[in-house]
């Protein structure tokens, strides 16, 4: 699909969006109600008192402050600083500002954009989950971006470490399109340890953010943030969670943008998988398969691709096979591999040899684990 066409504004355009942008004291939701009622800062600036009150949540104060003020607020950066950051800003009436978005009550007048996001009107899916997750919650989350992604959807998350950044990653290794939301500007390299991947987005997709280039990250960025990766999705999926983890909240902010919101169940017991059974518990859709999924949303789909499952396991041997089935639903203890009859010296060498070729992953307290496997 060819990318949508940029708009051009004017010098006299682009301050006053960016002016709309500065003035967060009017709060998100009356800045959006402006940009639903006028369509653009200027006429807004320029609107009398009654026009304004048919936008809900003034108060006396801020309607007079807006009235005497809004024209001459400064931007909330200059468009030098943002040529010079190689940073696009994108507005709210723009093709490339992402549509569903829009209609979310606190909508971002400005994002400020680097790389591409090619198809804005493309479905997408947000993939979130705990920042110190498990392993088993990683490879889960970079095998449901992977899938998802090679079937048409747009995989956005937070760039954090952990569950958001395998969800890129496998999004990255299905050749397909990943937008990163930052709660800081998008030139602003956070977290250091995760330049690389941000690098290899910027390739294939976009880091946006509603700060401006040389925001660093501050706490309450975050949880704002948030309504973002929820709101330009049609769906949030939590991968792995705990009773408060960030990601619980983006979930939330879903359903109260009625988005859908879909979790994994985990492992009964594990510290990692009580936000996500918590929110199962609230409503929201289990999931176990990114095939669920790609049925669920097939008909937005560029193109409904189950995508056919090669035999991972083609060159194992028949008892290798056999102890990867065992440990293929859930992790699985030693003792209870041995329990179930294997040979103490026999089990522990081939183990070690599935490990060391990839097919499983050792867990927390002897267990084992089958690897989702997709290249």
């Amino acid at each position: 699909m060819a990318e949508p066409a940029r708009q051009v504004k004017t010098a006299i355009q682009q301050k006053a969006w960016l002016q709309l942008a500065n003035m967060s004291w009017l709060g998100s939701t009356i800045r959006a109600g402006l940009l639903q009622e006028f369509g653009n800062p200027l006429r807004a600036f320029t609107a009398s008192k009654a026009e304004l009150l048919k936008v809900k949540g003034w108060d006396h104060i801020r309607l007079e402050r807006f009235l005497s003020t809004a024209a001459k607020t400064e931007p909330i950066c200059t468009s030098e600083l943002l040529e010079q950051k190689e940073t696009r800003m994108v507005c709210f009436d723009d093709d490339e500002y992402p549509p569903l978005l829009r209609e979310i009550p606190d909508s971002p007048p400005v994002l400020f954009i680097k790389g591409e996001i090619s198809n804005p009107a493309a479905p997408a899916l947000a993939i979130v989950g705990a920042r110190n997750g498990t392993q088993m919650g990683y490879d889960l989350a970079r095998d449901f971006a992977f899938r998802l992604a090679a079937a048409g959807f747009t995989i956005v998350s937070g760039l954090a470490l952990g569950i958001d950044t395998h969800a890129h990653r496998g999004a990255l290794e299905a050749e397909a399109t990943t937008v990163a939301v930052l709660a800081n500007g998008p030139d602003v390299i956070y977290p250091r340890g995760n330049r690389r991947i941000r690098d290899a987005i910027l390739k294939k997709g976009a880091i946006i953010s509603e700060y401006p280039p040389g925001v660093i990250a501050r706490p309450w960025h975050f949880p704002v943030r948030n309504r973002i990766i929820s709101g330009m999705c049609l769906a949030t999926l939590v991968v792995e969670a705990s009773a408060r983890s960030g990601s619980l909240i983006t979930a939330r902010l879903a359903a109260e943008q009625n988005r859908e919101v879909f979790a994994l169940p985990g492992i009964s017991g594990s510290t990692t998988s009580e936000g996500t059974l918590s929110l199962i518990e609230e409503g929201a859709t289990l999931v176990t398969s990114p095939d669920e999924l790609i049925e669920h949303y097939g008909e937005l789909l560029p193109e409904k691709k189950l995508l056919e499952k090669s035999d991972d396991f083609e060159d194992l041997t028949d008892e290798e096979k056999k102890l990867l089935a065992a440990m293929a639903s859930e992790p699985v203890s030693i003792d209870r591999l041995l329990e179930s009859g294997w040979p103490r010296d026999r089990l522990f060498s081939l183990l070690l040899q599935l490990e060391m070729r990839d097919y499983l992953v050792k867990l927390q307290g002897n267990t084992y684990q089958t690897r989702n496997k997709h290249r």
